[in-house]
């Protein structure tokens, strides 16, 4: 070995290719080892003499003793095996070894965690994407109650609308008699959803109350037919959201029944409900145009923050760290996976922080972020990411705050989030948001592209397009290896399945299309201020023109203010439409 310079274990990787050892024997426990390496060894000699060096050790001459070479030979192949199984040991229990050759095409990555990954135990049930609660929107500022509004959920159309007695509901988008969108219909004066093509209408329960065209003596008969009726699914507000069951199947009231949606466990728990100062929504809805896999692959992810969201939460400078992860429950299908990460930070000013945060995932789209203060008090981020359609996803974040157990409260500004901004009206704080989430957007939009890219060319898994050597990457990995066990979502058929065109930057970073004409809070604010964006401009132009006419300085000082104060509406209702950014420009 001294001689052969063996320095690498990727040599003793290529030997194990080459020699066909099947892969699950390729990472055992050390009492097992030998048994499993025995079987093996005539088969490692020669293929690992290809590497050269040792080629004249382990081929033994014409001339030599034909027992003293099998002896030597068996001896050298198990100093060998030591030697190799104790530098793989060692690597292992890093959490994960990257074994790499030029002429193969994929890398094998083990990157499970040893405490709670060493095999691969029951999951429960693969998770079931329509049979799950899914929330759609905050009621009061993206549902107007006076008319049906469009949804999209796993990539089915829907609409939602409320009925004479206040209540919501939700229906696929097609009216039973001629498959037109319900979402173009009506809500009438007695309360049901009128169809504006033929003014059919219907219940709340999906039932169909009227069909102009029946004559008389078969209207009761044709009311009663359940082919009329259009495809109700379950849905409820809880907490501010309208949710929506995944399906309209027979079954599907009774078992959207028995599942509650998921929500912070805080809100329901009477021993700590009392701490909680506030829960709200101040970022609003908004529809990103990346899948919900990457979008959780984003926020599971703790690294990027020091780096991504610089000038906002953090410095890309000083702040970048490594960041230590633990799991406390492990991985099911049903529940997702929690665990704590804590960044090691290395600058004396982030030292004196020094919190453990705790992060969750819930299927099927839950994820949240706890960060316990140093006075005791916490701050809950909750983001979900709803799968609308192949490629895009819609986010609708919460905020919690708790106080420590004898009182504490959070600071104002922390974790660089400020938290108290309840003076602030909503759609100031909807048109902020894309201050900080277009800091992520155009990484994980174009990052989505270029896996799809990769896959349809050669077939890569994100195992053979990513390289995630570090503990921080132990999030991203527990999430894809749920995706994987789970099966993705399964689309309808009916849907496309082509390459995703990468957006440019104009349409990308449109805010319009991504929030302000689906939030009833910001197009009402958005048609308040364009009329006062104008009333200043004609007052401008009036009072200009009047104090030229009478040489009055203070005229012509006021029309010049008024012009001034047009051109910073104008700047504010530009937010409505686009915001750009350019991690380039961010200094």
């Amino acid at each position: 070995l001294a001689q052969a310079q063996v320095s690498k274990p990727c040599i003793m990787a290529r030997a194990l290719q080459r020699a066909s050892i099947p892969e699950a024997n390729r990472s055992v426990p050390l009492s097992r080892a030998f048994a499993q390496f025995a079987p093996h060894a005539q088969a490692l000699a020669p293929r690992f003499a290809e590497v050269g060096h040792l080629k004249p050790l382990l081929l033994p001459s014409a001339g030599d003793d034909e027992g003293r070479s099998v002896q030597f030979s068996s001896a050298l192949v198990l100093a060998f095996g030591v030697c190799a199984l104790a530098l793989h040991g060692r690597r292992h229990r890093a959490g994960r070894i990257c074994m790499r050759h030029n002429t193969f095409t994929e890398e094998v990555l083990e990157v499970e965690d040893g405490r709670l990954e060493a095999e691969d135990h029951d999951r429960g049930e693969i998770f079931n994407w329509k049979k799950a609660w899914y929330p759609m929107a905050l009621v009061a500022e993206n549902l107007d109650p006076s008319r049906p509004n469009k949804l999209q959920l796993l990539g089915e159309d829907l609409v939602a609308w409320r009925d004479g007695q206040g209540d919501w509901h939700v229906f696929e988008d097609h009216c039973p008699h001629r498959s037109v969108p319900l979402s173009e219909g009506r809500i009438e004066a007695d309360g049901n959803l009128m169809c504006s093509y033929h003014g059919w209408k219907f219940a709340g329960d999906g039932r169909v109350t009227d069909i102009p065209q029946a004559r008389h003596g078969d209207l009761q008969r044709l009311l009663d037919n359940r082919r009329a009726c259009a495809a109700a699914r379950p849905a409820k507000v809880k907490e501010g959201l309208l949710w929506v069951w995944g399906e309209s199947s027979p079954d599907a009231a009774l078992e959207s029944a028995l599942v509650e949606p998921n929500l912070p466990e805080e809100l329901y728990d009477e021993s700590v409900r009392h701490r909680i100062t506030s829960y709200d929504y101040p970022w609003g809805m908004r529809d990103v145009p990346y899948g919900w896999d990457v979008a959780l692959e984003n926020v599971t992810d703790a690294a990027h923050v020091a780096v991504a969201h610089h000038n906002t939460l953090a410095n890309r400078y000083t702040d970048p760290c490594p960041v230590e992860i633990k799991f406390v429950r492990r991985s099911t299908n049903k529940d997702g996976f929690k665990f704590q990460f804590r960044n090691k930070w290395k600058t004396p000013e982030r030292l004196e922080e020094d919190m453990v945060s705790e992060m969750e995932f819930r299927p099927p789209s839950y994820h949240r972020v706890t960060t316990k203060l140093k006075n005791g008090a916490s701050l809950t981020v909750v983001n979900n990411f709803v799968p609308t359609k192949p490629g895009r996803a819609r986010q609708i974040s919460s905020k919690l705050l708790m106080t420590g157990p004898n009182g504490e409260r959070a600071p104002t500004n922390a974790l660089g989030y400020k938290v108290k901004e309840g003076w602030l009206p909503n759609w100031v704080r909807h048109i902020l948001q894309p201050f900080f989430v277009h800091q992520d957007l155009v990484f994980v939009h174009h990052q989505q592209a270029i896996l799809q890219s990769k896959e349809r060319k050669s077939g890569a898994t994100w195992k053979q397009s990513y390289w995630i050597p570090c503990e921080a990457d132990k999030s991203t990995v527990a999430l894809h290896k749920w995706i994987d066990r789970n099966g993705g979502i399964g689309w309808s058929p009916s849907l496309p399945s082509i390459l995703l065109e990468p957006l440019d930057k104009t349409r990308l970073f449109d805010t319009y299309s991504a929030h302000t004409e689906k939030c009833v809070t910001c197009s009402t604010a958005l048609k308040n201020i364009s009329r006062v964006q104008r009333v200043l401009k004609y007052s401008a132009f009036v009072l200009g023109v009047a104090g030229v006419s009478a040489r009055s300085y203070t005229a012509i000082v006021g029309g010049a203010a008024l012009y001034l104060g047009a051109g910073v509406v104008s700047k504010v209702e530009g937010l409505f439409h686009r915001y750009p950014f350019n991690h380039q420009d961010n200094k």
